[in-house]
């Protein structure tokens, strides 16, 4: 008889404390077990599979009972409010830049209304001397028609400003799965 293969006298089974000889082998974690040691981590494994099939019932039924429109609900009131928090910040951006434009102008107008009146007054000094020369008359046409183009272009709402059509990066919003 060849028993080679036999344990030991000295071999311990593999749960500190326990001098029984080792009369088995754990499949799963192959440790080497003494009957009641094998059978009571045989019991503990059939307790967390228990335990298992409990939660993953639990979490069945959750998924069974999620009211996902309600979660799409809140999804789209999430957007909504980055929707109107977008618009305001436009909105702001048009009102500042209606605010500069709106200066521009003002400025624009003042100028031309001093330009007007200094020509004006040249021209009255002119009259009043009867001293007008050819040149100062052909530079006083001149600065009147450059008047003149410049109030059409803003008549026409020919206006200094380039306004580019908003991108918008698909990225903005991401839906992290």
């Amino acid at each position: 008889m060849d028993f080679s293969n036999c344990q030991s006298q000295f071999e311990k089974c593999a749960i500190d404390q326990c001098s029984r000889r080792p009369r088995s082998s754990c499949k799963c974690c192959r440790q080497e077990l003494c009957y009641q040691h094998l059978w009571k981590h045989e019991d503990l494994l059939i307790a967390q599979l228990k335990q298992l099939k409990k939660d993953i019932y639990e979490v069945n039924y959750r998924l069974q009972t999620m009211n996902v429109r309600e979660s799409m609900s809140n999804f789209r009131q999430h957007l909504k409010k980055w929707r109107i928090d977008c618009y305001t910040i436009i909105d702001s951006l048009c009102d500042r830049k209606s605010e500069e434009f709106y200066e521009y102008i003002d400025m624009n107008f003042s100028e031309q209304r001093k330009n007007i009146g200094h020509i004006q007054k040249r021209i009255e000094e002119f009259i009043k001397s009867e001293d007008g020369n050819p040149q100062e008359i052909d530079l006083i046409k001149s600065t009147v028609e450059d008047l003149s183009r410049k109030m059409d272009k803003i008549q026409k709402s020919d206006f200094p400003a380039t306004v580019l059509p908003l991108k918008i990066d698909e990225n903005l919003i991401q839906i992290n799965y």
